[in-house]
């Protein structure tokens, strides 16, 4: 799966960090068959520039290259040899005798302008390309009029003709070569690396070409879109850098004039420029300073004799980006964060297991980024809506618990959500009602802007306490408060302690406010408090559109009761005898609780016992 756009970049270097780790764990030898006679720098020095050669000294090289088992000439004879009128003659005999050599064709980017004369040259050139038989895989087209062959003689004489031009990736680096295109009639034009390896093999290419790539003798070499996956295993022939490859087999072009027949017996001889200055630069993974003759080897080596690499079939390229997504769209969606990341965490490496296995032992080339992209782009993509969720729950928590507990409270409440237990539980709890007395004529008295103001300054003292003792703000009751005192606190927690104190500390705060309204001449407050504690249902109760965090049951009852009987017995505040067992080793001695005999409960069938608290002198408390 070849693939472009955000992914493209870090797809190659991901799958070229690979190569140079194969190239350095498993290095492949490069193939002793091949070799390139090269036109270096020792070439340069005994014969000069290119452009001054006579083309009789390439025919006198190919006399040398006759044991040769096929020979590539990676140079353009496009046009008449200038320098010697016999060149051409003495080139073509040399290609005829030898009867295994292909030279190169060019392929421009863009058309050309034809005179009449050079059109009908390359029409009656195309007559030396095969023509594909039977059906063929989809290959690119190639306009016929991009190309540029061989004068006629040198194309007539030679075995075969294949185009020097191949396409980079992006970046400029070489590893997709396209080796095969087609003309809209149907003719086939290789890559001239392809069209050696037919010669080596003794195979016309017309019947190398089948519908899912090139056989030779058997051997099967998958093509994608005319395209060959390459496995980089060559760097420049006489480069002494460190790093992962091979280098390229080379023989200098004047050595090669002088070397006896029998050194080139078997092998596949590639003649081509490498010499400083030259413009044929043809990087791969390995070697970014690779020549075009050197390229043209290695992909003659991966036709010829490495084990074939192809892209990774599309359908389970697919299914991995497919469970890259998915995966963490599940997991996290169905549980625990915790464990979504851990199921996360195995997927990934299990994904990444997959392509690894697939490139070192099934030599299939996965498009990586995507898979990595798409498992953590559903993955950010999960944690954000997982952290907008769970913030619309905190927010949600805060303000349903805002206006009944202390800030600090709420804040562990949204750390930790299961102490609320919203859903609603059955648990101990202390229950404080508070109420002010006569507070009805006063009202009546009153003007109602003066009462409000005068109530906001009561409840805010009011709540204050409840807040600094640990309780839970339950409601307000017109002027009555509700507390609760155990949901929020510790499991070893004294409810009724706490409930006593905040009673203790109501009085008290009511006590300073009183001093302060008879100084602005406002009328002061007296209250009744009644606590009781017990078991008691607690929970958010209420409709779709109004919850509350509140406690039902027959303790909220009784207390409710008691705060009324205060009035009765001319008592601040009055507790129940569970109260009072269970309040007394919390508070030991900063408060006394004095009996105040038995009251008759409505719906109770006994008279309970009730106990009025009273500060006590000795101050000492103890939690």
């Amino acid at each position: 799966m070849r693939i472009s756009g955000i992914t493209d970049g870090a797809n190659r270097w991901l799958t070229d960090a690979h190569w140079r780790w194969h190239a350095t764990r498993q290095p492949t030898a490069f193939p002793k068959d091949i070799l390139v006679v090269a036109i270096d720098d020792k070439t340069v020095k005994a014969f000069g520039r290119l452009r001054y050669w006579s083309r009789g000294r390439y025919a006198t090289l190919l006399d040398r290259l006759r044991e040769a088992r096929a020979v590539a000439l990676d140079i353009l004879f496009t046009e008449a040899d200038e320098r010697d009128p016999e060149g051409d003659a003495k080139l073509a005999r040399a290609l005829r005798a030898n009867g295994r050599a292909v030279l190169a064709c060019y392929e421009w980017r863009e058309p050309r302008v034809y005179s009449d004369e050079e059109g009908k040259r390359l029409l009656a050139s195309l007559k030396r390309f095969p023509r594909a038989m039977g059906r063929i895989q989809n290959l690119p087209i190639l306009p016929f009029y991009v190309l540029e062959t061989p004068v006629p003689a040198l194309m007539e004489s030679a075995a075969a003709t294949g185009t020097a031009s191949v396409d980079a990736d992006p970046d400029g680096v070489y590893r997709y070569p396209v080796i095969l295109k087609v003309t809209q009639g149907r003719t086939l034009v290789p890559h001239i690396s392809l069209a050696v390896a037919c010669a080596a093999e003794g195979v016309p290419l017309e019947k190398a070409v089948g519908p899912s790539g090139i056989s030779f003798r058997g051997r099967r070499i998958p093509l994608e879109d005319g395209a060959l996956a390459l496995e980089p295993i060559a760097k420049r022939g006489g480069s002494y850098l460190p790093g992962p490859g091979e280098r390229v087999r080379t023989m200098s072009f004047v050595d090669a004039l002088r070397a006896p027949p029998e050194r080139f017996r078997g092998k596949i001889v590639l003649i081509g420029e490498t010499a400083s200055g030259t413009a044929d630069v043809r990087p791969n993974p390995l070697d970014n300073g690779l020549r075009g003759v050197e390229l043209n080897a290695e992909i003659l080596a991966n036709l010829m004799y490495l084990k074939p690499v192809r892209p990774i079939p599309l359908g389970a390229q697919w299914a991995l980006i497919i469970a890259a997504v998915a995966a963490p769209l599940v997991l996290y969606e169905r549980l625990r964060p915790r464990a979504a990341n851990l199921g996360a965490v195995v997927v990934l490496i299990a994904l990444i297991g997959a392509m690894e296995i697939a490139f070192w032992e099934l030599r299939m080339i996965p498009s990586w980024s995507p898979v990595i992209v798409g498992f953590f782009g559903a993955t950010l993509l999960m944690a954000a809506q997982r952290y907008a969720q769970e913030e619309a729950v905190k927010q949600n928590l805060r303000r349903s618990f805002s206006i009944y507990v202390a800030p600090e409270l709420v804040e562990a409440i949204v750390v930790n959500p299961g102490i609320a237990q919203q859903e609603g539980t059955r648990r101990r709890v202390a229950v404080l009602f508070s109420d002010v007395r006569g507070f009805t004529p006063y009202c009546e008295q009153q003007e109602p802007e003066f009462v409000v103001r005068q109530m906001r300054e009561y409840l805010e003292e009011m709540t204050a306490a409840v807040d600094e003792n640990g309780g839970v703000l339950d409601k307000f009751i017109g002027d009555g408060v509700m507390a609760l005192f155990g949901p929020f606190l510790p499991k070893t927690a004294n409810a009724s302690a706490h409930a006593a104190r905040c009673a203790l500390e109501m009085l008290d705060r009511l006590e300073r406010l009183n001093a302060r309204w008879s100084r602005t001449g406002m009328p002061p407050f007296r209250i009744g408090i009644g606590i009781h504690v017990g078991e008691a249902i607690v929970g958010n109760i209420g409709a779709s559109r109004r919850m509350q965090y509140t406690a039902l049951g027959d303790t909220v009852n009784l207390a409710s009761r008691l705060q009324e009987f205060t009035k009765e017995l001319s008592a601040a505040v009055i507790v129940s005898r569970e109260v009072r067992d269970e309040a007394e080793t919390g508070l030991r001695d900063s408060a006394e609780f004095v009996p105040r005999g038995d009251v008759n409960v409505r719906g109770r069938a006994h008279p309970a016992p009730v106990y009025e608290i009273r500060r006590s002198p000795q101050q000492g408390v103890e939690e």
